[in-house]
């Protein structure tokens, strides 16, 4: 058997990922947009037995100034393949993140997936909440709501917000506004920047499998949400707002649309995505929907633990409070 690395995976990687799993995050395009929106080199692992592929790994290295961190894919991504040979690849694999001089690599388990716990890796909880559209029909979604999401849709409605799709390039400005207008009222980092949005417009949205939704009123963006599309499930990915909007509910709006264009659409599940478990009220936002949220852990190993541990007390401190503020100042 014997490792092999794609740099740029194209067809030969997306024929073997799509035996095991039909998440656009394991799918070629998706490393295109990883690069060049966040500036990693894609690093997609693979096992093979012959001219056989057995077992993969997609992965992005990224470059923190002195810190060399993998992701397994972002926001999921573990190892796909037949079980029978992940402790052989695992073998390999961490030879091959020693030799690359890596410090941490993080692995997230995906919800659609058989979940596996590499022994050596250190699990971190978090939630995932899952809409099942199976059995759903268009005329019976408003019936199976709960008396308050229908009492928020139409108080968006009645204030004049309707929903609409971006079309212009120049609306990912306008999406990264109100992305970064909920980060600073939860005082949270703003992880991803702007030339994110803008591949995302590129690669994804002009090939349809992406979209950004806005609940708007006249030429007032209200809110938003950057939906991505696998095969059988969509996955809401990012959302901002305007503080000045939210008591007029327009985020209800966008996810009642959403689950009405997922439906017409034969979708399976829509993929709320992941949570902090702490985070009790965007736990019950996605869940009062109907919605179920399960465990889900990221796997994360430090090769170099020294590095790894200075390189986790600057992600918490850029994750705290205090943190980003200073962040938010240097920038301004």
């Amino acid at each position: 058997m014997e490792l092999g690395v794609f740099e740029s995976p194209g067809k030969e990687w997306d024929e073997f990922a799509f035996q095991y799993s039909d998440l656009i995050f394991y799918q070629s395009i998706w490393s295109e947009v990883l690069k060049k929106g966040l500036g990693g080199q894609p690093l997609y692992f693979c096992l093979r037995e012959g001219e056989k592929i057995v077992a993969g790994l997609p992965g992005i290295l990224l470059h923190f100034k002195i810190f060399k961190i993998l992701y397994a894919s972002i926001p999921y991504g573990h190892l796909i393949g037949e079980k029978s040979y992940y402790s052989v690849f695992l073998e390999l694999l961490e030879k091959e993140f020693r030799k690359r001089g890596i410090d941490q690599v993080r692995l997230t388990e995906s919800p659609f997936c058989e979940s596996y716990a590499p022994e050596s890796f250190n699990p971190i909880p978090a939630k995932c909440t899952l809409l099942d559209l199976r059995g759903h029909e268009k005329k019976n979604i408003w019936e199976g709501y709960r008396g308050e999401v229908r009492r928020a849709i139409r108080k968006a409605q009645k204030h004049g917000f309707s929903v609409r799709r971006a079309e212009k390039r120049n609306e990912m400005e306008i999406f990264y506004q109100l992305y970064h207008f909920s980060m600073e009222r939860n005082r949270a980092v703003a992880k991803y920047p702007r030339r994110w949005f803008d591949t995302l417009f590129e690669i994804l949205i002009q090939q349809k499998k992406a979209d950004v939704f806005f609940a708007i009123k006249d030429d007032q963006y209200a809110a938003g949400v950057v939906l991505v599309h696998s095969k059988s499930s969509i996955h809401y990915l990012h959302n901002g707002s305007s503080k000045a909007y939210l008591e007029n509910r327009p985020n209800d709006l966008i996810v009642d649309y959403i689950i009405h264009q997922a439906v017409e659409e034969g979708k399976m599940t829509l993929d709320f995505m992941g949570s902090d478990p702490n985070d009790l009220s965007l736990l019950r936002f996605k869940e009062k929907w109907g919605s179920h949220s399960m465990d889900l852990r990221t796997y994360v190993k430090d090769y170099r633990p020294f590095r790894s541990k200075i390189w986790e007390l600057g992600r918490r401190f850029a994750n705290s409070r205090f943190g980003s503020m200073v962040l938010k100042f240097v920038r301004d």
